[in-house]
């Protein structure tokens, strides 16, 4: 388990950490399916962190690289179609994308463009739903740096007894 995440969630698959670990940026010129070991339909959750060194720092005057955490019943569309070429490709194909027109694009990608883009999945297991695997992160992410991550918008639902 990478230390960053280690740091909210000691407990949580302790010994193998994240299903799937790759940069973002990687993804330019690779078959996304084949490459990154995820297959259509799977669920679970995605942790976004900086690559370039930068520790976000946070209301307790903690820091942590991750900046956002997020979750999808179809990982490979949510981080292939809407991630990257969405969001982080308009920026790489052209840095001032929006600016002229004044469209502001979501700061979660200027992020992802300026500090790099990891990617830790972590896949459903078993009856597992990915919002409550994504409310379990946000939560342990709050308690232990008493905000979410920079780029999440929103809380997340709470966790659904199953």
């Amino acid at each position: 388990m990478k230390k960053y995440i280690k740091a909210f969630m000691p407990d949580f698959r302790p010994i193998q950490g994240s299903d799937v670990s790759f940069d973002l940026l990687d993804f330019q010129d690779k078959d996304f399916r084949n490459e990154f070991c995820l297959e259509e339909g799977e669920s679970g959750i995605y942790i976004i962190s900086a690559t370039d060194g930068t520790k976000y720092t946070y209301p307790n005057g903690k820091t942590s690289p991750i900046l956002y955490i997020g979750k999808s019943d179809n990982l490979i569309r949510r981080l292939r179609d809407e991630h990257y070429y969405k969001g982080l490709k308009r920026l790489l194909d052209d840095p001032d994308y929006g600016i002229a027109e004044n469209i502001q694009i979501s700061p979660l990608y200027q992020y992802m463009y300026y500090n790099g883009s990891h990617i830790d999945v972590f896949k459903c297991r078993g009856n597992q739903s990915s919002k409550n695997l994504e409310s379990l992160f946000l939560n342990q992410f709050y308690q232990k740096y008493r905000a979410l991550p920079v780029a999440n918008g929103a809380r997340s639902y709470e966790i659904e007894m199953e």
